[in-house]
């Protein structure tokens, strides 16, 4: 069986095409579209089907010079939409839409914030509203006040609330919070708190 089709710039090991990757039966998984070494475009993965049957579309994401980049989607097994979120230059953004089987929109946790005064500065504890899964919390200003940078300083985490003390006594504090749902989408939501 053939696991990827990798096309190439003839003579180099350059990606330049749409590579393939096939499930182990032999139904398409996914199709990235590259251009001179780098992901451009739309790229598709498709839910594990029957030989004889068309693949439905399970994630659909583009690609800008390698990178994320706009609305990203994905699909309930019957098609219905099931999550949109953002990415700019790989950068995930605030804001994840999802959507049950019959089209309601999920809500999604929110992002809840208190500060305790302390000898040294503030005490801020970060929790979410809902129970969700893989849950992390971070401080730090967003990229264009939407987009959650790759390095930010992570909040200690126990029992589900982020907890950290900042030595200023004023001024505004963000806190973001990174999340996984029952469709295994991550979410980001962020808030800030006054000093």
């Amino acid at each position: 069986m053939i696991e990827y089709e990798i096309p190439v710039v003839a003579g180099t090991q350059i990606k330049h095409g749409i590579q393939k990757r096939y499930y182990l039966h032999g139904s398409l998984y996914s199709e990235i579209p590259y251009v001179a070494g780098e992901k451009q475009g739309t790229a598709f993965t498709y839910y594990q089907a029957a030989l004889d049957s068309e693949p439905q579309v399970w994630k659909e994401q583009s690609y800008e010079k390698n990178e994320l980049n706009g609305t990203c989607k994905r699909y309930h097994r019957d098609g219905t939409l099931q999550a949109e979120y953002d990415y700019k230059n790989g950068l995930r953004a605030v804001g994840l839409r999802e959507y049950s089987e019959s089209g309601k929109e999920i809500e999604q946790p929110k992002l809840l914030l208190t500060k305790h005064r302390v000898a040294t500065g503030y005490l801020i504890e970060a929790r979410l509203s809902d129970d969700v899964d893989n849950l992390d919390f971070f401080i730090g200003e967003l990229t264009e006040g939407k987009y959650l940078p790759k390095k930010m300083k992570a909040l200690q985490t126990r029992n589900d609330v982020g907890e950290i003390v900042v030595s200023q006594t004023s001024g505004t504090v963000t806190i973001t919070a990174e999340y996984s749902t029952r469709y295994r989408n991550r979410g980001v939501v962020s808030k800030s708190v006054e000093l």
